[in-house]
């Protein structure tokens, strides 16, 4: 292993929120805890062809940088909220920088695009998940395998604080101790639900509940501007979450379609009228060409995938091109930019694209878009 250090300025922030530096013999790495523009002393490990690169010091700050609220982020312990040494509106401002650079790749022109910011940029997450080796409880540690044992998180809500304090009572714990199998025991929270999941799934729900309200109000709105269609039909549609929004506004049926039964159940448990649901696995062509209905003409779309997007297009590819609309929320940015082209390849053009912060303190972009029938 061959170790050397480096001052460098900061000329990019990558995917992830990590600072792209160039060091001086040309080669590019990436560090977290840095911001764009800055001066920073770098500590950089070679061993073979793999290179790591961490944060030594600033040498020129940017006056966006602040102490961050979490000791387990100054100590460097903990990295699930990368950017919470930036003040709040630099982070706004480099998203919404973010996704214009997206767009205008997409469409040719340049543009600035709307980002929908959060009132509570701390004690906003409804629910988390935690893992224990039955002595530490707390979040894995960014690029390694540790648990942080963590006692207080500031981004937690009051009611999930408060589940944390009681977990942590009962610790050491043997319950908790991973089988040889595993690395460690999971335990989810949600300010819903008032006891703990340990190694069990829960059902999507979004993390801010805030965040979540401008979602649903911004989904609201644009539904009811775009043409009526025969049948709306909501692809990955989980728990209902927007189902309840298109059913409101849109007074046509709706074919919601997810292949999660956990999410189905719940989504059937809000009794919503107008509403046919189907267990579909969008992530398989199989399932796709024996479960999905029939396609149909003058059909709206909407669609709020996990990470991978539309990872089947072409078995969707019917649906879209006989789509007069699509309305996509997504939740990254490349698979967004990606499924874009796609959707303009089905003859649909991009209307609009807004940014929401779902998750202060993080580089996350949600992406809510509308697509419509070229004409």
């Amino acid at each position: 292993m061959v170790k050397d250090s480096f001052a460098g300025i900061v000329r990019d922030l990558s995917t992830d929120g990590r600072g792209v530096i160039q060091a001086p013999d040309g080669q590019v790495v990436f560090v977290a805890g840095v911001w764009q523009g800055e001066e920073v002393e770098i500590e950089r490990e070679r061993q073979g062809k793999s290179t790591s690169a961490k944060f030594i010091s600033v040498l020129q700050s940017s006056e966006a940088r602040r102490a961050a609220e979490c000791e387990y982020h100054r100590e460097g312990s903990c990295g699930g909220c990368p950017w919470m040494f930036v003040d709040y509106p630099t982070q706004l401002e480099q998203k919404q920088a973010r996704l214009s650079k997206v767009v205008e790749r997409i469409t040719g022109k340049a543009t600035s695009c709307a980002m929908l910011g959060a009132n509570q940029t701390l004690g906003y997450r409804n629910r988390a998940q935690f893992k224990s080796d039955g002595v530490k409880l707390g979040y894995v540690a960014q690029g390694t395998h540790e648990i942080v044992d963590v006692n207080h998180c500031p981004v937690l809500n009051v009611t999930n604080q408060g589940h944390l304090n009681v977990l942590r009572q009962s610790l050491p714990n043997s319950g908790w101790r991973p089988n040889k199998n595993r690395q460690w025991t999971t335990i989810d929270i949600d300010d819903e639900r008032g006891t703990p999941l340990v190694d069990q799934r829960q059902a999507f729900r979004q993390g801010n509940s805030e965040q979540n309200e401008q979602l649903r109000a911004w989904l609201s709105s644009r539904l009811a501007d775009l043409p009526r269609p025969n049948t709306v039909f909501e692809l990955f549609c989980g728990s209902g979450n927007l189902t309840q929004v298109i059913v409101e506004r849109v007074d046509v049926p709706v074919i919601a379609i997810e292949g999660d039964e956990m999410s189905l159940d719940a989504l059937s448990a809000l009794n919503l009228s107008n509403v046919q649901a189907a267990r579909v696995n969008l992530f398989s062509r199989h399932s796709i060409s024996d479960n999905l209905p029939q396609s149909q003409p003058r059909i709206g779309i909407v669609l709020d995938p996990p990470r991978d997007g539309l990872k089947e297009r072409e078995a969707l590819k019917s649906w879209f091109t006989k789509a007069e609309w699509v309305v996509y929320v997504s939740c990254d940015l490349a698979t967004w930019e990606r499924d874009a082209e796609f959707l303009q390849s089905c003859g649909l053009d991009l209307d609009e694209a807004t940014g929401l912060d779902m998750f202060p303190q993080t580089p996350h972009i949600e992406t809510l878009s509308v697509f419509t029938r070229r004409a």
